[in-house]
């Protein structure tokens, strides 16, 4: 990459100047940092590496330093034409033309593979997230985190990384939140029976169909409230009919036992069907579903409260066993075993991770929403003294995301209750593309809103039909040129000194800056470095449609030798930007309708 080139060659530069006596440096790790200027007349990119050593060398003059490296640096292997010092010491630098050039040679012989590296080769990846409660439908804030790690995982796929997508189910028998929706559900399927329902607000809901007056049934302190549940319970007296009634209302307790179970099963399979769906919709597909039940099953979660006592990680206070979290730097202990003998879901949250460990991941990334913050230091905590390495997990936060309709905060979803949801309240509406952009456009650890009524308009206001629409001009150009009989030469055939133009060197100077976007975008957890990269690309390509054209027409006659470089242009534009939105999880069509524009 032109990039990680030129940086190589100024940091040589750099030592050079120290091992030859021109420049004392206190330390050699320092970043090199290039950046294209805003106009061509200050070169092809510019470096202030002088600037940023001022305080680690003993030339305290950013001009003087600026000089002394840029006389060590050469050309780069060819790569540099000439450099120039500018303003208060930043280094310009000209490339030769056919630096560009070879841009679209690699990306027509690399084709789909345009941007990818090995450089992660060997790193065996898992990122575990959404993994919501089966307690409701995937949310349009579970779609956030679905969206950051599923483009996530094709970013460090790209880089050489093996990666694994999971999903963690929260179905252990003692999940408190499990147990007050099945017994939510339960009442609702009474309701549906006939029996009125009391509500928390002593509201009095009456029974569906009912011609005989049954007792009044109680809904659930903070039970859930969406018509998500009712319509749970409706399918249970579709498949059942009246076979639990008497169970829930005066049966033994063997009996209310066996239905309390029937419909935990049922109402944990049912929701996990919904999140599945929704989520398949949204165009993501886990490697796995794990189940934290089955930690308790294996005995995974007494192995490792065996092995955090074997390690000395453990004491007893009040009856319970404690884990010393404050030893490995959570700012205090934490109950491992509660006084009643039941784990806590710090154990079984030490046995998943070691579990993730022994199925040979080295990498792993979990991504939770903002409210787990004080959750981070007590998991890393536990990883710790179990013997892994703790930078070996990453934990990204995602903050919350807010629709907009006619301007106004969209407050509950269409099944009422307070989840908005995925598919339902946002895919249905906008589609999966729109939804799946909008949600990669800001960084994830910032809150973020997605207008709805914006996110529909087929117009260069909406960024998502913006970037598409800008690959589907590319793909009719080259349509239109097969129609018209110029031929689509390769880069090597095609003479592409002819592309001298200002628009045609900025788009292929954005081209060639896609790998290390790429990159440092995988580096930093980052896509939507990518999408911003992809609306500034089709922004270039509006210019260059604007100021050369590619086709002869009525208006104007293109030499034949220019037509051909620039399909060459536009061809490379058309791959890099098809890439890059594979990458994002989002379709590259290739004909758009600008109705509505």
């Amino acid at each position: 990459m032109t990039i990680n080139r030129l940086a190589a060659a100024i940091r040589s530069a750099v030592l050079s100047a120290r091992d030859n006596g021109d420049i004392i440096l206190a330390d050699e790790s320092f970043p090199v940092k290039l950046e294209m200027p805003p106009s061509k007349q200050f070169g092809d990119y510019s470096c202030n590496i002088a600037l940023t050593l001022k305080k680690l060398t003993d030339v305290k003059d950013s001009r003087q330093l600026a000089a002394i490296i840029r006389n060590r640096l050469g050309d780069a292997d060819g790569l540099i034409e000439r450099t120039e010092i500018a303003g208060h010491g930043f280094i310009n630098l000209y490339l030769h033309p056919e630096w560009l050039h070879n841009t679209l040679h690699r990306i027509e012989e690399e084709g789909e593979r345009y941007g990818t590296s090995s450089a992660r080769k060997g790193e065996k990846v898992l990122i575990e997230f959404v993994s919501a409660n089966p307690t409701g439908p995937i949310s349009v804030v579970n779609g956030r985190a679905a969206a950051l790690g599923d483009a996530l995982a094709n970013l460090l796929a790209s880089q050489g990384s093996s990666v694994s997508r999971e999903f963690y189910v929260n179905d252990a028998l003692n999940s408190l939140q499990l147990e007050l929706f099945s017994k939510t559900v339960q009442i609702r399927y009474l309701q549906q029976l006939g029996h009125p329902v009391r509500m928390p607000d002593d509201t009095l809901e009456p029974g569906v169909n009912s011609e005989k007056e049954l007792p009044v049934v109680q809904f659930p302190q903070n039970g859930y409230l969406g018509e998500y549940v009712r319509e749970i319970a409706k399918e249970i007296v579709t498949h059942t009919g009246e076979k639990f009634h008497r169970r829930l209302i005066e049966a033994n307790q063997s009996d209310l036992a066996e239905a309390e179970l029937f419909f935990r099963d049922y109402t944990l399979e049912s929701i996990l069907t919904s999140q599945r769906n929704a989520l398949e919709a949204f165009g993501v597909n886990f490697d796995k579903f794990f189940f934290e039940s089955s930690l308790y099953e294996s005995g995974e979660v007494d192995d490792v409260i065996s092995a955090l006592n074997e390690r000395g990680c453990t004491y007893e206070r009040d009856g319970a066993l404690w884990l010393k979290s404050s030893e490995f730097g959570d700012d205090e202990d934490r109950v491992l075993v509660r006084s009643n003998e039941k784990a806590t879901y710090i154990a079984a949250d030490a046995a998943y991770h070691k579990n993730k460990y022994s199925r040979g991941f080295n990498h792993l990334i979990d991504i939770f929403g903002a409210d787990h913050h004080g959750y981070i230091a007590r998991l890393k905590a536990s990883i710790s003294a179990l013997g892994y390495q703790v930078e070996s997990l990453d934990v990204i936060l995602t903050q919350m995301i807010s629709l907009l309709r006619d301007g106004e905060a969209v407050i509950g979803g269409k099944r009422k209750g307070t989840v908005i949801e995925l598919k339902e309240d946002l895919i249905d509406d906008i589609g999966r593309d729109a939804a799946r952009f909008y949600f990669l456009l800001n960084s994830y650890d910032t809150p973020a809103t997605v207008d709805v009524e914006l996110a529909r308009r087929q117009s260069n206001e909406n960024p998502v039909y913006y970037v598409q629409y800008a690959h589907a001009r590319l793909c009719s150009i080259l349509r239109r040129s097969a129609e018209q009989g110029a031929t689509i030469k390769p880069s090597s055939e095609a003479d592409l000194s002819l592309l001298i133009h200002t628009r045609e060197q900025d788009v292929l100077r954005k081209l060639n800056d896609y790998p290390a976007e790429l990159a440092n975008a995988a580096e930093r957890y980052a896509p939507h470095r990518l999408t911003r990269y992809a609306i500034d690309l089709s922004g270039l390509l509006n210019l260059f449609y604007e100021n050369c054209r590619v086709l002869s027409g009525t208006e104007e006659t293109v030499p034949p030798e220019l037509t051909t470089a620039r399909l060459c242009l536009v061809n490379g534009s058309r791959i890099t930007l098809r890439n890059l939105l594979s990458i994002l999880g989002i379709s590259a069509p290739e004909r758009m309708d600008r109705s509505g524009d």
